[in-house]
């Protein structure tokens, strides 16, 4: 045994490797258990942070191609309603015989697009702003598109078509001019040039470092947009990181994955659809450019994993409690987001490490769960068949709209539809036929409106019209003889025509407006009214106060006109 005169020297040396006092041994203990906590920690931190480093590129790189597909969006759209008011020109000058001074002068065409041409309803080409061009070599490849038109009375986008004349590549749009009675006389076909860098401009800027880059292409797979401008109008499978993906993205997935591309290197993939066309955008990321930071972390917290290693362990174990403090103070943070007890500014949103993306993700998720409540809220007020107000809306706009007749004193008018003879329609040609008239009904509702009127779908074949400032009987007589004349031309399903009526009951009422109820119990009985007299005509009901100021007692004009 020692001798205790000697403990001193005892406890501060022998022969074996680890100390022989009990402070020793267990700071020796601490030491490795530290030395094992930190090469566990590292290894488990190093792969949080790589897939949460990968999920937040995946999700950067998705963000960015949604912006990307938001400008071509507007693009597109732009070009639209280029294409709308130019043809809304044209209709303007039907039969003064110069559409070639309103293609040559309108302003913006010759930066929109490529070459704009007219056509009748043959495919022949009546002016054009270059001459023609590519519009006349493509006419036929785009044929359907221009068919399509016509029938639809509508614009459209055509798929990529082979420009010969210049060996490049284009996209057709089209856009119907319609003659007074509303049938369509000419059809205006304008050309985007796929090499046009100001279209795709956006897309170059957004390319990902310095070796990544986005390609665009339609869901028939035909390459619309690519940096190698060979690959125009080729197939888009060549281009595949994963081929799984890009079958998944044709049939209208969108979204990020990774794999190897046709040369062998892992990189990220992502696709977005663009909204209107069957239009795709994606992305390749090199792996190695995406990780390069991570990696290089990677390699750093090994180094500093066996120095930590050496500290005592104490400090070890203090330091630990610091590095983690963050995380449990986020956990801590979400919790009380979700339980609604603290904002979404709690979370440290501009931490430039990983608390900071794991805080951003979790608002990034926040403020899309909050879109699709706004989206969800949307769709309870809109009849899904007819894109119409249902009666949700109806009840909260009718009573907005009269608590604003009674403030700026100013009339208004409700107008009760139905479609004649509507069950018998269902029984004769079943109930597509049925949604179909409906859709249609709806859609010529839409397009005879004022700004200042709004449509509602109530219920069944029952919709609704309320006009502000549509105070005499007079004006509610054109507007239900206008509405009549459109809903008398024909409807179509199945390619055959379907003759459609309907009866029309108007409550008109100048300031003061009486109760929201009245105006309904009035328009409705017109509309009986006019069933009653044979349907396929309109009822118009007209109400007025006494001048008196303080009388409060409604006198009713009666005055039915039945068509």
């Amino acid at each position: 045994m020692c001798d205790p005169r000697r403990s001193r020297g005892c406890l501060s040396g022998g022969d074996g490797i680890f100390p022989k006092t009990l402070k020793g041994r267990l700071t020796a203990a601490v030491t490795a258990l530290v030395a094992v906590a930190c090469v566990l920690v590292a290894a488990v931190v190093l792969d949080v942070a790589y897939r949460e480093m990968r999920e937040s590129t995946g999700r950067q790189q998705y963000a960015m191609l949604a912006s990307a597909a938001a400008h071509l969006e507007s693009e597109l759209d732009s070009r639209r309603m280029l294409l709308r008011t130019v043809a809304e020109a044209l209709a303007a000058q039907a039969g003064r015989g110069r559409p070639h001074e309103v293609l040559a002068h309108h302003p913006g065409l010759r930066s929109a697009f490529a070459d704009l041409a007219l056509m009748d309803a043959e495919g022949r080409v009546l002016a054009s702003q270059r001459g023609g061009g590519y519009l006349q070599g493509a006419r036929f490849a785009a044929a359907t598109c221009f068919q399509k038109t016509l029938r639809e009375g509508r614009g459209l986008v055509s798929e990529p078509v082979a420009d010969h004349s210049t060996g490049g590549a284009v996209v057709l749009m089209t856009e119907p001019v319609t003659d007074a009675a509303g049938r369509i006389a000419f059809v205006l076909c304008a050309g985007i040039d796929l090499r046009d860098s100001p279209f795709f401009a956006r897309l170059a800027r957004l390319r990902p470092d310095a070796t990544g880059h986005l390609f665009a292409f339609t869901r028939s797979g035909v390459t619309l947009y690519h940096r190698d401008r060979s690959r125009l109008l080729r197939g888009v499978e060549g281009e595949a990181v994963l081929e799984n993906s890009v079958r998944s993205a044709l049939r209208g997935w969108e979204g990020w994955a990774e794999g190897r591309d046709r040369d062998g290197a892992q990189s990220l993939v992502t696709y977005k659809q663009v909204r209107g066309v069957d239009w795709v955008l994606g992305s390749v990321f090199p792996a190695d450019e995406a990780f390069a930071g991570i990696a290089k972390a990677r390699r750093h917290a090994w180094l500093w994993a066996a120095g930590i290693a050496l500290l005592a362990g104490a400090i070890g174990w203090v330091t630990m409690l610091v590095l983690l403090k963050p995380l449990r103070a986020l956990r801590r943070h979400v919790h009380a987001v979700e339980r609604e007890e603290a904002g979404i500014e709690v979370l440290e949103l501009d931490r430039e490490d990983e608390v900071g993306a794991l805080g951003r993700a979790f608002h990034a998720l926040s403020l899309k769960r909050q879109r699709a409540e706004q989206q969800l809220k949307e769709l309870c007020l809109t009849d899904p068949l007819t894109g119409l107000g249902n009666r949700r809306q109806f009840d909260h706009d009718v009573a907005l709209l009269a608590e604003q007749a009674a403030r700026y004193r100013f009339g208004m008018a409700i107008a009760f539809l139905d479609v004649d003879c509507f069950k018998a329609i269902n029984d004769t040609y079943g109930h597509a036929a049925g949604d179909a008239v409906l859709r249609e009904f709806g859609r010529r509702l839409r397009g005879l409106t004022r700004p200042t009127d709004r449509s509602y779908r109530l219920a069944g074949d029952e919709f609704v019209i309320v006009s502000e400032r549509l105070e005499t009987a007079e004006n509610a007589r054109r507007f239900a003889a206008k509405i009549l004349r459109a809903i008398r031309r024909p409807f179509e399903f199945e390619g055959a025509p379907l003759i459609v009526t309907t009866s029309i009951g108007i409550a008109v009422s100048r300031f003061p407006v009486p109760l929201t109820s009245d105006l309904l119990q009035h328009a409705d009985a017109a509309l009986y009214r006019t069933k009653r007299a044979g349907r396929d005509g309109y009822t118009v009901k007209e109400l007025s106060t006494p001048q008196a100021p303080c009388s409060t007692e409604v006198a009713l004009r009666y005055r039915p006109t039945v068509q």
